[in-house]
């Protein structure tokens, strides 16, 4: 599981998939203060987050916290998905794609980001969201995906 500043800084950009987070246990998180959490606990309830936001009660007073999902490989590989197509068809999809140039940066995507979770970061955000990291923040891609 990366736990990078790199790969926290790339979830927390991605505003598309901080949105669909619905926690669970067994997820990981970054807390505002850069401490690395995972979801273990019925405490806060999932029903308090919103967009990557909680609200929490502490010494009687309440406050937001920040809360930065960071997508599990398996978890990225189930929004890759596609409706009508089988899994390994995406999957395929995704290794044929991981050996093309990428589109912002000279090289492909298997030597420009250096774990499987920001590779598939990576292909969901593009695929999904026709979104491309530039090294600083997700950018809208001229070319559809």
């Amino acid at each position: 599981m990366d736990k990078s500043k790199a790969y926290i800084r790339m979830c927390d950009r991605a505003e598309e998939i901080q949105c669909l987070w619905q926690p669970a246990h067994g997820d990981f998180y970054a807390e505002a203060d850069g401490r690395i959490r995972c979801w273990i606990s019925s405490y806060p309830p999932p029903e308090r987050f919103k967009k990557g936001f909680c609200i929490c009660v502490k010494d009687s007073i309440i406050h937001l916290s920040k809360y930065t999902w960071l997508p599990r490989q398996d978890q990225l590989i189930e929004m890759a998905q596609m409706p009508g197509r089988r899994y390994e068809s995406v999957v395929q999809d995704f290794f044929d794609w991981s050996k093309r140039p990428y589109r912002i940066c000279p090289g492909n995507p298997g030597r420009l980001f250096k774990t499987m979770e920001k590779i598939w970061l990576v292909f969901v955000m593009q695929q999904k969201f026709n979104r491309l990291w530039d090294g600083d923040a997700w950018v809208r891609s001229s070319q559809p995906a």
